[in-house]
């Protein structure tokens, strides 16, 4: 995992889960998920990977601010962003989403008690 100063970052459960993803791309993922988490506040990223039936569901949550209700259905789109005055283009959660999308895995947005929460999903190595 890519090392990031601004919060912790805690692999819960199946670290040693085999993707079918390059090391270099899943770095590029979980690296912009966990870059929006530290510019909306979360002091804790917690990771969790599980498999079954040849895929593995990979959950992404943090302890940040979460997402609006009216930018929850957003988030994907490309070019949107709530910190366009910060330097925020947009792109992160649009790249996130074609990577994945290549490697015929999916990406959502699942509803948590707080923070936000992403949910992965991509076939086993």
């Amino acid at each position: 995992l890519p090392a990031d100063t601004r919060l912790a970052v805690r692999v819960e459960a199946g670290g040693g889960t085999g993707l079918r993803i390059s090391a270099e791309n899943a770095a590029i993922v979980l690296a912009n998920l966990i870059d929006n988490s530290a510019r909306h506040g979360a002091g804790l990223v917690s990771i969790s990977a599980a498999s079954a039936a040849g895929r593995a569901t990979i959950v992404v949550s943090d302890d940040g601010a979460g997402i609006s209700p009216s930018n929850r259905g957003k988030v994907f789109e490309p070019f949107f962003t709530t910190r366009r005055e910060s330097g925020g283009t947009g792109m992160g959660l649009g790249i996130v989403l074609a990577l994945l999308k290549a490697h015929d895995g999916t990406i959502r947005l699942v509803d948590s008690e707080r923070g936000t929460r992403f949910e992965i999903s991509l076939p086993v190595a």
